[in-house]
């Protein structure tokens, strides 16, 4: 209604205005220059409102003539502008679908068109190393640095891009530049962080810790972890030579911030048994072995006391083994202490519970060295061929790395603290048909038991020889396999942490305070 209501009031309106100056009509005098022009008011309102009508006109014309060069050059930079980025766009997406082709001539058309060099030489770059030049690559990443929109981005593609080649200590000053640059961002933290440690730059990388925390990076309890790692690292470097009381203090350090941690525990009591301090060594490793036995405190433990009596020993290990009785690494020393003693019964009784299923390499070869021990020959030669063959025991793995020695950073992949003591992933290629039945605990070993035995070895191997083509694939029976390799890398394609992953790594530290 009100659609109808409004213009009948406005053309109302207009024809009361408009009768009203028919019944008053007026005149209108001009008089300029000795001239007089007389008119009526209504024409007079008329020729004022064409008059102002061809002025606006005018000054519009006239104001769009003198705009009229700088509009047509607006034009032509939003043409210019949309095609640039029709071309960015375009080389995005022949980057994501992986045509180099594509991907490097959008990149030169938005590198021409546009002035965005955040885009357009990120653009170039990525297009470089999809086709393989890493030269230019290099180039471009280093141009970014120039501009301090991306000085940044520019250092992170200089980072990968000298991790890619194996260049080290570029890979480092990168990070550390990003760093300094950027102390909140992750990746370069971390990047910066570990390269120091793999670099033995404790002390740097100290204070990089102390920065990373001071910024929010890490918790105090990851801190505390990477902490005591770092102390760890550090002492082992330090604990061969001239400067082994440092090493002690630093070791004691790294106990004191991660009390049941195997490789700063069994460091620092071999430093202490070294000076003479047997019963302090052997309060830290009963201590940590309670709640995580480990091989390493074991050896250490066995030979903490210099020219101690085989049965001296053995009772020691006894009160060592009581502290954490269902675990196999105490069975394991226990038995090895009592070899030496030549107590051969409380060996047989420590090792019976780690025959149940399949047992490792370390009971097989145990078992060998006891049947050796009791001049069982034979039986002896089957535990020690057996131990070829079973499976392997706990080591320090890590993605496509593992090794029995523990390190603070992988080598290859330049991982800090990732680390885990637990049996590796299952080798593959191996003959379970060569591996003979083990002898039980009751089995005699008589002479014409150790006939039979062997007599029974011989068969089984000839007739798994026979099916080996057909069954299992080729084994090189040459190569020693009784001891895991040092070390199995695959070094990935893309090096450096890509996101945060700081917490991650020292994740397994979180339970203690710093």
């Amino acid at each position: 209604m009100w659609r109808v209501l409004v213009p009948f009031s406005i053309i109302a309106v207009l024809c009361a205005a408009a009768v009203w100056l028919a019944d008053h009509p007026g005149v209108v005098t001009v008089t300029w220059q000795g001239y007089e022009i007389r008119t009526s008011f209504v024409m007079g309102l008329l020729v004022i409102s064409l008059s102002t009508i061809i002025g606006v006109l005018g000054y519009r014309l006239f104001a769009t003539f003198m705009k009229s060069p700088a509009g047509f050059t607006s034009f032509l930079a939003t043409r210019k502008r949309k095609k640039g980025y029709d071309a960015l766009s375009k080389g995005m997406v022949a980057i994501a679908a992986g045509d180099s082709r594509e991907a490097d001539h959008y990149a030169g058309q938005a590198h021409k068109l546009l002035d965005e060099p955040a885009m357009t030489l990120l653009l170039a770059a990525q297009a470089a190393q999809m086709k393989g030049d890493s030269a230019g690559a290099t180039r471009f990443f280093e141009e970014m640095r120039g501009h301090s929109e991306t000085e940044f981005l520019g250092l992170r593609g200089l980072y990968v891009q000298a991790g890619r080649v194996g260049n080290k200590v570029a890979e480092r000053t990168y990070a550390e530049k990003a760093f300094a640059l950027r102390p909140h961002t992750p990746w370069a933290a971390e990047a910066a962080f570990t390269a120091q440690v793999a670099a033995g730059e404790f002390d740097i990388a100290a204070t990089t810790l102390d920065r990373i925390l001071q910024v929010k990076l890490l918790t105090r309890d990851v801190a505390r972890r990477r902490r005591a790692v770092l102390l760890t690292a550090q002492a082992m470097s330090l604990a061969d030579g001239a400067a082994s009381d440092k090493a002690l203090q630093l070791a004691s350090d790294a106990v004191e911030m991660e009390p049941t941690f195997a490789p700063p525990v069994a460091l620092a009591a071999r430093l202490l048994g070294e000076a003479g301090q047997t019963r302090k060594a052997g309060r830290l490793v009963e201590r940590a072995w309670a709640t995580h036995p480990h091989p390493d405190l074991a050896d250490v433990y066995l030979t903490l006391v210099e020219d101690e009596k085989p049965f001296d020993r053995l009772r020691r290990v006894k009160g060592l083994a009581a502290r954490n009785p269902q675990a196999g690494e105490s069975q394991m020393v226990l038995a090895r202490a009592a070899l030496a003693a030549r107590d051969f019964e409380t060996a047989r009784e420590a090792l019976e519970p780690l025959l149940v299923g399949d047992p490792t390499q370390r009971v097989c070869e145990l078992m060998g060295a006891l049947e050796g021990a009791e001049d069982h020959a034979a039986a002896a030669q089957v535990w020690l061929t057996r131990a070829i063959h079973a499976p392997a025991d706990a080591c320090w793995v890590a993605e496509g790395y593992q090794s029995h020695i523990w390190v603070p950073v992988v080598p290859e992949t330049g991982a800090f603290d990732v680390l885990n003591w637990q049996v590796p992933a299952k080798r593959d290629g191996a003959r379970a048909a060569l591996v003979p039945p083990a002898p039980t605990m009751s089995e005699p070993h008589g002479d014409e038991d150790r006939q039979q035995i062997l007599s029974d070895q011989a068969k089984g191997e000839e007739e798994t020889s026979a099916e080996a083509p057909r069954n299992a694939p080729e084994v090189d029976e040459t190569e020693p396999r009784d001891r895991l390799p040092e070390h199995v890398v695959i070094a990935p394609d893309d090096p450096g942490p890509e996101g945060s992953g700081i917490e991650e790594n020292g994740a397994k530290g979180e339970s203690a305070k710093w």
